[in-house]
């Protein structure tokens, strides 16, 4: 099933997700749990080498304790 649904699998770490985590919650309001971020991480640290310009669509979802919301950021 991987190889036709799956193109490439990027790993990031759980402080890179921290950090993506961080800067949703800062610059867009965005409130994500560290899986949440993970792709938003990913685009961040130019882990899947996208060319300039390249269209993209991040998934960002969930809302847990681990991530960065309203109490982190006091």
């Amino acid at each position: 099933m991987r190889a036709t649904f799956v193109d490439e699998v990027v790993l990031v770490s759980d402080a890179e997700m921290l950090d993506a985590a961080q800067t949703l919650w800062r610059e867009v309001g965005i409130a994500a749990d560290l899986s949440g971020a993970a792709s938003y991480a990913m685009l961040q640290t130019g882990g899947a080498g996208l060319a300039l310009g390249t269209r993209v669509c991040a998934l960002v979802c969930a809302a847990g304790s681990d991530g960065a919301g309203p109490a982190e950021m006091t």
